[in-house]
């Protein structure tokens, strides 16, 4: 293993979350066919050509998200420079190394391994039905989560960082005209800024910026918002 990902990986251990798991980069042809991951995600890393890994696993963002995270979508066809095959203890990911328009500094953003419908909806108090179907298939055909690996944030939470609104006091409670029940985050941009969407109403209106400290700021569409902020987490 060459000194460039050693050194790679000694950064990415910093941020596993457990002392106990380590980063793998999965590269043997056999260990891919035969791991828990999409069928496209095997194609792709069976490859060693990145234009042909970008083209098949941007492939299938465009294939569901193509006009919700457009903007998301042209930031890393253009500046991606490696994808990799992950797995931290059992888990499997793909490591993103994307070269920063703004700074040109380079990010890891993490995507990980995809849930069936019915992993994905227990999350949520409502049924998989009533989750618009752009939702469900980011995080059952892309990604359970797309985010800046160290910090987790500015990006879309994996679902285990994806809470009730209700499962937490706010000092402005007393003022909001809403079900709690119903608002889940599904990004934080790792500050007590989170983007929150109430399940009850339609992606185009039913978005909120939400604050720790102040009331939050409705009406709002939830790729727009969630599109954006990607890239300027991707620009930072």
């Amino acid at each position: 293993m060459d000194k460039k990902v050693n050194e790679k990986i000694a950064f990415l251990n910093k941020y596993t979350l457990s002392s106990e798991k380590k980063v793998e980069f999965i590269t043997d042809k056999s260990t891919i066919l035969n791991a828990p991951i999409p069928e496209y995600w095997k194609d792709a890393f069976l490859t060693d050509d990145l234009d042909d890994r970008k083209a098949v696993i941007l492939g299938v963002w465009r294939k569901y998200l193509a006009r919700e995270l457009s903007n998301t979508i042209l930031y890393l066809q253009t500046y991606l420079t490696d994808i990799e095959l992950m797995r931290i203890g059992e888990e499997y990911s793909i490591l993103y190394t994307i070269l920063s328009y703004k700074t040109q500094k380079t990010a890891f953003y993490e995507g990980k391994n995809p849930l069936s419908e019915s992993n994905f909806g227990k999350k949520f108090d409502c049924t998989v039905e009533n989750i618009d179907k752009t939702i469900v298939d980011f995080y059952t055909k892309v990604h359970n989560g797309f985010y800046y690996y160290p910090s987790k944030t500015m990006g879309l939470d994996s679902t285990e960082n994806i809470d009730s609104m209700a499962d937490f006091e706010w000092e402005y409670e007393d003022q909001l005209e809403m079900d709690l029940t119903s608002c889940y985050n599904f990004f934080s941009n790792g500050m007590g800024t989170y983007v929150v969407l109430d399940l009850n109403q339609d992606l185009e209106t039913g978005a909120y910026l939400w604050f720790a400290k102040e009331l939050p700021k409705g009406n709002l569409n939830f790729w727009d918002i969630i599109d954006e902020w990607i890239v300027i987490g991707l620009d930072f």
